[in-house]
């Protein structure tokens, strides 16, 4: 029998991120994470009456963090460093990205959209999101990034790059790295 103990909400996140990311959104269960957490899965229901309720509200607090983040970093005023550092925050919430592309999203978009978690994400999501199109078109209109290819289009690379299976085995950081210089100066060389 499961001892029941209490748990913190930081434990309670980081198990559920960790399990996502080994087991997959579809197989994820409240039987999956009592046995991690070592509680009876009545703890959990206590809570959340399902785990949809559950990935939303840690959702919703990893977008919190990315917006906490937007707001104390202190941002360069030099174009380079500040889409350098705009990546390296992406990179750093790679793997929420990944967990969030694992639902389907009817099951927050239709019967779902009123809730005030689901309304939260979205309001969250568009702060993340003007954020990181100001940025773009900051670059565009400086002339640092090219002004004809679209702004959404630019976006929509940065977090395809993140999405890309990491068979090489490199740490966020370094894939950040590699992002940034294969889009600051392209894979092409001139042969010695």
């Amino acid at each position: 029998m499961v001892r029941e103990r209490k748990f913190t909400q930081d434990e309670l996140y980081q198990a559920t991120h960790n399990l996502i990311l080994e087991v997959g959104y579809e197989k994820f269960s409240f039987m999956l994470l009592s046995k991690q957490l070592h509680i009876s899965r009545a703890a959990l229901y206590k809570y959340y009456g399902n785990k949809d309720e559950l990935v939303q509200e840690y959702l919703n607090d990893q977008m919190e963090q990315m917006v906490k983040n937007i707001e104390s970093i202190e941002w360069s005023t030099d174009f380079k460093e500040k889409i350098s550092q705009l990546i390296d925050l992406i990179f750093k919430y790679a793997d929420t990205h990944a967990i969030s592309n694992m639902i389907p999203t009817q099951n927050w978009t239709k019967e779902n959209k009123n809730l005030p978690n689901v309304q939260r994400a979205k309001q969250l999501h568009n702060i993340f999101f003007s954020f990181i199109q100001k940025v773009i078109e900051e670059g565009q209109n400086q002339g640092y990034l090219l002004a004809d290819i679209p702004s959404m289009f630019i976006i929509e690379q940065l977090f395809h790059s993140i999405t890309l299976p990491n068979r090489a085995r490199l740490s966020a950081t370094a894939r950040a790295n590699y992002i940034k210089e294969m889009l600051f100066y392209g894979i092409l060389q001139e042969p010695e």
